[in-house]
């Protein structure tokens, strides 16, 4: 069984922002031990400070999870300070935005590096401590892009549909295991510095289709696996919706919801092609991303664009391109 978080020794990797950030400040308060990662050492550092505030006892490291041997590292020295490891977040994710052959090589292949790469090189690290203790929980950050298909988004939902996969491979080779578990979070929108921050070559401003979650609610189903596991976690009925529609009429949800995301995804101020913070760490390093606090009024805007988009595309007047 997994240990109490009171207890336990946690490993959250892209903590300086979003819903890494929360769940470490989560647990901090929970009285967990953390180790956290992130690429930016100042704002990991300020996480840290954080938690050790909350009571926490914390171990931090600025590093970039491509990086298997820092993984690694980061893994061996939790284990040598704590004495142990039995939770294990795989959180670090990057975006980009942009039709497939517009979004450069070295930025499709970092998304899919940090998101998947990421994932497998720290599900290795926790195993290799998990297996011969008996016990651990691995959780696995994917999207409800990891279960459909929207335009000009393809590294992210490659990716995150290879997260899925991975988990799920994951599940058959720790049949043997029980007290080893492998939990997949499967989240619709949710309002991190994600969507300013990310990688963008659409010429538009890129903004959340509502309705968005809050990265709060995210980080409380964590909290929750890291204790009571569950296979598979999903987040939001309109992410669900969406699910149901794409496997039981993949047809109509290309003509509803292609057109839908690219009338509400793009706003109609130009935005110069940026590479955004996936090749390097920027910020800003929130929890949120002000969107259901300060942008209310763009958010609405996005909500009727698709809205649009949708009625044109099931009239089959609204290509799913730019």
């Amino acid at each position: 069984m997994p240990r109490p978080l009171e207890d336990a020794v946690v490993v959250v990797t892209g903590a300086s922002s979003g819903i890494g950030r929360e769940v470490a400040l989560r647990l901090a308060r929970r009285g967990s031990s953390l180790a956290l990662c992130a690429r930016g050492a100042a704002p990991l550092a300020a996480v840290a400070a954080e938690c050790e505030a909350a009571g926490a006892e914390v171990l931090h490291q600025a590093l970039d999870v491509c990086d298997e041997e820092a993984v690694e590292r980061l893994a061996a020295e939790t284990e040598e300070r704590f004495g142990r490891l039995d939770v294990w977040v795989n959180n670090a994710g990057v975006i980009a935005y942009g039709p497939f052959d517009e979004i450069p090589s070295e930025v499709f292949r970092r998304v899919v590096e940090t998101n998947l790469m990421g994932q497998v090189h720290g599900a290795r690290s926790a195993l290799r401590r998990f297996r011969p203790q008996g016990s651990g929980v691995l959780i696995n950050m994917s999207s409800v892009w990891g279960r459909v298909s929207s335009p000009q988004v393809t590294p992210y939902i490659v990716s995150k549909n290879a997260v899925r996969a991975l988990s799920e491979c994951l599940h058959s080779e720790l049949a043997d295991e029980p007290d080893i578990n492998v939990a997949t979070m499967v989240p619709q929108a949710v309002d991190t510095p994600i969507f300013e921050k990310g990688g963008n070559y659409t010429g538009h401003l890129i903004r959340p289709i509502p309705p968005i979650l809050p990265a709060e609610e995210i980080a409380r189903g964590i909290e929750a696996c890291a204790e009571s596991p569950k296979r598979e976690v999903n987040y939001g009925r309109a992410g669900r919706g969406l699910e149901v529609l794409y496997a039981l009429g993949p047809g109509l949800y290309r003509r509803l919801a292609h057109p839908a995301f690219m009338r509400g995804s793009f706003g109609g101020r130009p935005m110069p092609p940026s590479a955004g913070n996936v090749l390097e760490s920027r910020g800003p390093h929130s929890v949120d991303g002000s969107w259901r606090r300060r942008h209310r009024p763009m958010l609405r805007r996005a909500f009727l664009a698709a809205g649009v988009g949708a009625v044109a595309g099931l009239a089959g007047r609204t290509p799913a391109s730019r």
